[in-house]
């Protein structure tokens, strides 16, 4: 029989409907509960996936993607930045356009 990690390690290349059957044939160890597929976005584990159960009290969580390598982290935490800051420029952009308007619609 294989591990549960085995299984996993497996599902992380497949398409989103076996992903899909993974989930329903594995429910939550605790409660019985379907688990949800999410996406980490920490600077440690950046787009790591993982498993766990809707139910706050059950606390079944499980990696469902190997560790990426540290070059990899580091990479989409500097994309990760990058986009973040031109976020915030362009809403300040956002901002300035409309008070432009205001300004040129008043006079």
């Amino acid at each position: 029989m294989r591990s549960n990690s085995e299984v996993l390690r497996r599902c992380s290349r497949l398409r989103s409907t076996d992903v899909t059957n993974f989930l329903e044939d594995n429910p939550c160890q605790v409660c019985g509960n379907r688990r949800v597929l999410q996406t980490s976005w920490t600077n440690v584990n950046p787009r790591r996936r993982f498993v766990d159960c809707p139910n706050d009290r059950c606390k079944d969580f499980e990696w469902f993607d190997p560790p990426m390598c540290p070059r990899s982290v580091q990479i989409i935490h500097g994309l990760l930045r990058v986009r973040n800051n031109m976020e915030k420029e362009l809403s300040v952009r956002k901002k300035k356009e409309k008070m432009l308007w205001i300004a040129l619609a008043t006079s």
